[in-house]
């Protein structure tokens, strides 16, 4: 069965190396990082280089511009602005390489506050922000995804439900990632996926030692109880997609050889679309 993947995970490639990469290992869909395309500065360039992966039997599957610098929806009014130009911005960047996912993360949470303090000060301006963006997004047919980190807002999965309770469902969804959830919530990452439900929409597959935040290990070679949250993703009817993410991973060629046949195993078992 083919695969998704990220070209975040082969960062220290060039494009067009990435993309041969990519397609050897058996990837027919990519989650695009925005750094990859630094040299891609027109939209016309973009389409040039979505045609360009299409040959290599490489379609688009979403844009990566997680920790943009832009991004600052809890600083100043004029910080606010910025980030609602720059999500509108990815809008119509994601467009002109084909895709319609924009794949962010929600905000990194303040050091010394507390979740009850979060949610009375935050969340409203999340709410709001999202609310502007996706007054934008949707008529062009764009969706946001968010993904937690360790350290974002996000973590907190009654902070999450509020805010995916308040937008438009069809037009932002939750990404679930592995390692990064393995690092946040070691304890109950599996309840997370239960808490959240059918509000994730999208799989980041990873293993994770448990301690290195941006260090996704193969499915299989770190701590994660696998087999675990592939059967609550079952329990919970999981209809969404699913992205191999080895981000960090020092030997992603060889990582990638060595998970495919679980990656296989799992899609099927959760009926993820994969192509």
């Amino acid at each position: 069965m083919p695969m998704w993947g990220s070209s975040i995970t082969f960062e220290d490639y060039p494009l067009e190396q990435a993309v041969k990469v990519m397609a050897d290992l058996g990837f027919t869909r990519v989650e695009m990082w925005k750094h990859h395309l630094l040299r891609c500065k027109t939209p016309e360039l973009r389409q040039m280089f979505a045609e360009f992966a299409a040959s290599s039997g490489i379609m688009m599957g979403g844009l990566n511009v997680v920790g943009e610098d832009y991004y600052r929806p809890f600083g100043t009014e004029e910080e606010f602005g910025q980030t609602l130009r720059g999500l509108k911005n990815d809008v119509d960047y994601a467009l002109s390489l084909g895709t319609t996912d924009a794949l962010i993360w929600e905000g990194v949470r303040p050091v010394g506050f507390d979740e009850a303090w979060c949610k009375e000060r935050l969340l409203p301006r999340l709410i709001e922000l999202f609310r502007q963006a996706i007054a934008y997004a949707n008529p062009k047919g764009v969706r946001f995804l968010v993904e937690p980190h360790p350290f974002t807002v996000g973590m907190s999965d009654s902070f999450l439900i509020e805010l995916y309770d308040s937008l438009p469902s069809g037009s932002f969804g939750i990404t679930y990632d592995f390692c990064h959830y393995g690092v946040g919530r070691p304890h109950d990452y599996v309840q997370a996926v239960r808490n959240l439900g059918q509000r994730i929409r999208h799989i980041h597959l990873a293993d994770s030692d448990l301690l290195s935040s941006e260090l996704h290990f193969a499915p299989g070679e770190g701590r994660m109880d696998i087999n675990a949250l592939v059967d609550v993703f079952k329990e919970i009817n999981y209809n969404g997609t699913l992205t191999l993410d080895l981000y960090g991973n020092p030997t992603p060629i060889r990582a990638a050889q060595f998970c495919a046949p679980a990656v296989k195993e799992i899609c099927e078992t959760l009926g993820c679309t994969v192509d």
